[in-house]
């Protein structure tokens, strides 16, 4: 399990840092042209939009590990002798929406296979697209798992 973990704390790592430097790049790029050359770009536009979508689901993977995902402490703060219960029912949750993620997700991206879309202007299969659901899921129910196995280890 360290190992898989380790990969994917790898995987969030360099890839946070590859997809928003490129996200840079192609926004400077976009705003070069539209402002100083006065010819617009769209397809800047259209990939930062992609890669802020797997920006968003990679990052929400990474904040489980360090415990700053979005929550509300109040509970944690009124009732600190409830900490293990309320992290239990939060990495259930977590759990559970990630396999919802996951299921969903490779439905969804079977219909978008079938349906054989792509996006207007890179003319990417947009299947790629929404393979983010699925991987992501998996990701984060990974990460939920070690989270679960590390409470109730007690460390």
């Amino acid at each position: 399990m360290k190992i898989i973990i380790s990969l994917i704390h790898f995987i969030e790592k360099k890839g946070l840092f590859l997809i928003f430097s490129t996200m840079l790049i192609a926004l400077t790029i976009s705003m070069l042209t539209r402002y100083v050359f006065q010819r617009p770009l769209s397809w800047t536009d259209e990939l930062s939009t992609y890669l802020f979508i797997v920006m968003t689901f990679l990052a929400a993977s990474a904040s489980i590990k360090t415990g700053t995902e979005l929550k509300v402490d109040v509970l944690y703060e009124r009732f600190p002798q409830w900490r293990k219960g309320l992290d239990l029912i939060l990495h259930s949750v977590r759990l559970l929406v990630s396999v919802f993620f996951i299921v969903y997700g490779l439905l969804y991206v079977q219909v978008e296979i079938v349906m054989d879309i792509y996006s207007p202007i890179l003319q990417i299969p947009l299947y790629l697209i929404y393979c983010t659901l699925p991987i992501f899921g998996l990701l984060m129910a990974i990460r939920t798992i070690d989270c679960l196995i590390i409470l109730f280890k007690g460390e």
